[in-house]
């Protein structure tokens, strides 16, 4: 892996861990002091500031022990290092950074406060729709994850169109081969 790749990867997930921990720590300052509102609309009934913890794991949802939860997510976090240091990709170490950021963002929350701090509240109140509370680690591993499925589609794409002008080449070689070789 290149320098400057590793740096596209490292800075990456630095800048995640960094943007993660200060909007949790401005959050918790806000709704942690008596009085305080248990909402900030940001835009009007759509999209608030709301404090929760979360205790469990994705979603809320809860398997198991709390240690379990801990031992999945630091294998998920070796699991990105790995192929994130593997990539030859910028795009893709700067994909796999964000979601490293994320990661180490709520397991940091887990071993300081033994819960995530969860903020960001989604709802559209005429469809009835309403999303689970979740952080900037939880919206940087799902971008993260989309990023990394794009380029997989992408590059994927590019290699089948380059594979379809390779076997034209090599037919086309062949034919005028045959043209030169044959006096009919």
């Amino acid at each position: 892996m290149s320098a400057a790749l590793r740096r596209s990867f490292v800075w990456t997930s630095i800048a995640a861990l960094f943007l993660d921990q200060l909007t949790k720590t401005i959050v918790y300052g806000m709704f942690n002091k008596p009085g305080a509102s248990n909402s900030v609309p940001l835009i009007g009934s759509i999209l608030k500031i709301s404090f929760t913890t979360n205790p469990h794991g994705v979603f809320g949802i809860g398997f198991g022990s709390p240690v379990a939860h801990l031992i999945l997510q630091c294998v998920g976090i070796i699991l990105v290092l790995f192929f994130g240091l593997r990539t030859k990709s910028t795009f893709l170490g700067c994909a796999y950074g964000i979601i490293l950021g994320g990661a180490l963002g709520n397991l940091i929350d887990r071993f300081r406060l033994g819960y995530v701090i969860d903020f960001l509240d989604f709802e559209i109140r005429p469809l009835r729709f309403r999303w689970f509370t979740f952080n900037l680690a939880d919206a940087f591993i799902v971008v993260g994850v989309i990023l990394i499925f794009i380029y997989e589609i992408i590059s994927g794409a590019r290699e089948k169109k380059e594979k379809i002008e390779k076997e034209k080449k090599n037919e086309d070689a062949c034919l005028s081969g045959q043209q030169l070789h044959n006096p009919d």
